[in-house]
């Protein structure tokens, strides 16, 4: 017997597509013709392509919060030496926040393959200590 989608592939690509562009799941869902996003969050759980599809948008939405994060950064400040200082608090606690979230969305680069990712750190050292005793 065949499973009944929850999520039709086309939803989901809307839906990812969306995801690309930076939206946020709960707002993309709001949508009358969308399901919920608890539907599409299990959707993705249970269907092997639908997690594909969700783990490439989530990624290509990292590089939009990455250059979200670039343009806070660049807007000039206000005059106010008072109101610049807060806003300069504001943005940088902003900025963590989704520079946090950018590494948590992909842990293994654009690309989402593990060997981009290697460890640079990674290999063998050999230390070797010569006995003082001996000279």
């Amino acid at each position: 017997m065949a499973r009944k989608e929850r999520v039709t592939k086309a939803q989901m690509k809307h839906i990812c597509d969306e995801l690309s562009d930076g939206r946020s799941l709960t707002k993309i869902c709001q949508a009358d013709d969308l399901p919920s996003w608890r539907t599409v969050l299990r959707w993705v759980q249970e269907d092997d392509d639908a997690h594909g599809m969700y783990r490439r948008a989530r990624a290509l939405q990292a590089e939009i919060l990455r250059d979200q994060i670039i343009d806070l950064v660049e807007q000039p400040l206000p005059d106010d030496p008072k109101l610049a200082q807060a806003e300069v608090q504001r943005r940088r606690l902003e900025a963590d926040q989704k520079d946090k979230y950018v590494r948590q969305l992909q842990p293994l680069g654009i690309r989402d393959k593990a060997e981009d990712k290697k460890d640079q750190m990674s290999g063998t050292i050999t230390l070797k200590w010569n006995d003082v005793s001996e000279s």
